[in-house]
């Protein structure tokens, strides 16, 4: 007997009995889960875990062989009410162990799609994204066509970068709503924040890259004019006693001409009003008609109602007319009228990059900016460097989220060689406006800018030109009458050695502004590039004629070379008088040879900037 016994204890010593193996997950019975639920579950065993399984209501949902162990529940997708969720534990050595849990699903369904949307768009406000997803998809399911909860989901999938989803809940909205401004804005933004991503990554290909971001600036843009167009349509027609609203969504919508057209009589009968006046100038600049707007200006100013928006804008237009003295005094007045508008530090800015002062016997002058920032430095390059930063400096300080705003960054940095900075305002610039035509512009010209730095190899020329060209077929989107962004397109070409299309983008820019002086120069260069390409052709086919032995063949090349000659003379016929009529224009490039690409594009990049000013309040 005490054999035996012995025996039994030694093989209970050698075959141990299974230890235990115990579950602990972080929830107790009674938890509230709401929305999609994340379960951390931790294992403790002397022995090596190979797999936990995690089952609802009994039925196998997930399992997961390493740790962390962490299972997700949607329970949108479940009833409300009671619910077990249990986890199992297995060993390599066979044990288990496992650890249940009651919970309540409660999504408050009852409560309705109105109030989980409410609490969505506050969750927005607060930047709880998840909390926001939560909630609209709640209203979704309470209401699955519900365009506000789309858009709630939409907008927190957009802030967490999830920009394919983000999308698909915007394009959601479109389906049943094509015109909902809201979804419409969003989408544009959700494109360039994709491309701005796929830009900042720097991989793949180069030209692939660049197709995609091109393909998504350009309906970007579109789904914003979409939505701004679609605003102004569904506003009743103005009258005289209830305009503004009306015209400043024609304004953001671009559409100056409406404005121009309603607002001129109106102007004409009473001349005091500087929330007219104001307008009208406004959407004048924007159609090239600098001096039509000031004349609005100095009608007005004759009845001393000029505020800090009329003088600041007021400034800039006797800028361009090269009135240095008057210029000074209304940028001065606006300073004292009201320092911290928008108007007045964007209205510095710009002439600031435009122009610069030099004195002339006792005569002030205002010169093109051509200054040239790099290189070594001398007292004027300091100097204007120290101006410049110090605009720069006042602008981001004081109104660092305005689209304008971060247009003047982005050129003023461009200026001052800073590009990584420059592309960050570029980006903000469009992403808070994405019809900021002049942003495209600004960074195409920055392209062209690069390309003429340095030795760069062929290939990186031709990639800087394709660019350029992407930024001003966006800015094109954005405006299709912008002679800006038409006269960038003529000079690319131009510099890519395709004068026939240098000259169709070039003859576009002048009948789109036939005000627009650097349009007739891109149409010179392009002109002159293709007299050069007929000579070359007509000296060519001369010489292929030399070596031919017949009679008859050689006067057929003759005729074909005396052809092209003649072509050659009209082209630098039509040439010099598209420059002749530039410096009509222009009076500051009067006796300046600009015939070349590059010349016309230094030219352009100056004398071809337009004034960029937030609209007036």
């Amino acid at each position: 007997m005490n054999a035996l016994l012995l025996a039994t204890a030694f093989l209970a010593l050698a075959s141990p009995s299974k230890a235990p193996v115990k579950v602990h997950v972080d929830s107790v019975n009674g938890d509230v889960i709401t929305g999609e639920h994340t379960f951390k579950v931790t294992v403790d065993s002397s022995n090596l875990v190979t797999q936990v399984e995690f089952y609802f209501n009994d039925d196998l949902r997930d399992k997961a062989t390493s740790t962390p162990y962490k299972f997700v529940i949607d329970s949108l997708s479940e009833t409300d009410g009671m619910a077990k969720v249990r986890f199992k534990a297995y060993t390599s050595e066979g044990e288990t162990g496992e650890a249940t849990v009651n919970v309540k699903i409660d999504n408050g369904i009852d409560k309705g799609a109105d109030f989980h949307i409410k609490a969505g768009m506050a969750s927005l406000q607060d930047g709880k994204w998840d909390n926001a997803i939560t909630e609209g998809r709640i209203a979704l399911k309470i209401d699955a066509k519900s365009s506000a909860a789309r858009l709630v989901v939409a907008r927190a999938y957009q802030h967490k970068n999830a920009f394919d989803k983000a999308q698909k809940y915007a394009e959601d909205v479109l389906t049943t709503e094509p015109e909902n401004p809201f979804a419409l804005d969003l989408l544009s933004i959700i494109k360039l924040q994709q491309a701005f991503t796929t830009f900042n990554r720097g991989s793949g290909d180069k030209n692939e890259t660049l197709k995609t971001i091109g393909d998504a600036m350009k309906s970007a843009v579109n789904s914003r004019k979409k939505s701004l167009d679609a605003v102004v349509d569904k506003m009743p027609a103005p009258t005289p006693t209830n305009f503004i609203p009306y015209m400043d969504a024609a304004l953001r919508a671009g559409r100056y001409s409406l404005v121009s057209s309603f607002l001129t009589p109106l102007f004409d009968k009473d001349n005091r009003r500087n929330d007219v006046a104001n307008r009208l100038a406004f959407a004048q600049i924007r159609m090239g008609r600098f001096t039509d707007a000031l004349n609005t200006l100095i009608e007005l100013k004759k009845y001393g109602t000029l505020d800090a928006y009329g003088s600041a804008t007021i400034a800039v237009l006797y800028a361009e007319a090269g009135l240095v003295q008057n210029s000074d005094d209304a940028i001065k007045e606006a300073i004292l009228s009201d320092a911290d508008a928008p108007i007045v530090s964007t209205a510095q800015a710009y002439i600031a990059l435009k122009f610069v002062r030099t004195r002339v016997a006792n005569q002030n002058t205002m010169g093109l900016n051509y200054d040239d920032l790099s290189g070594k430095d001398t007292p004027a390059k300091i100097e204007a460097r120290n101006t410049l930063s110090q605009i720069l400096r006042q602008l981001a300080r004081d109104q660092g989220q305005r689209t304008e705003v971060n247009y003047y960054l982005c050129a003023l940095n461009n200026k001052l060689e800073n590009f990584d900075t420059a592309r960050k305002n570029f980006e903000q610039a469009v992403l808070t406006e994405p019809t900021n035509y002049d942003a495209y512009i600004e960074q195409g010209n920055k392209s062209i800018l690069i390309s003429m730095q340095g030795k760069l190899e062929k290939n990186e020329i031709a990639f800087l030109y394709d660019n350029a060209r992407t930024m001003f077929v966006a800015a094109l989107e954005g405006r299709p009458s912008s002679a800006s962004a038409l006269t960038g397109l003529s000079l690319v070409a131009s510099f890519q050695g395709k004068p026939e299309e240098a000259i169709k983008w070039g003859d576009a820019a002048v009948h789109a502004e036939p005000q627009y002086a650097p349009g007739y120069v891109a149409l010179c260069s392009a002109y002159t590039a293709a007299e050069a390409a007929e000579t070359s052709l007509a000296y060519s086919t001369r010489q292929q004629g030399n070596k031919l032995t017949s009679n008859s063949e050689r006067a057929d090349n003759e005729i074909k070379a005396r052809a092209h000659e003649a072509k050659a003379g009209e082209y630098s016929r039509i040439g010099r008088e598209a420059l002749a009529k530039a410096q009509k224009l222009d009076t500051k490039i009067q006796g300046t040879e600009l015939t070349k690409p590059k010349a016309a594009w230094r030219y352009y990049n100056v004398g071809g900037r337009v004034p960029v000013l937030p609209m007036p309040n």
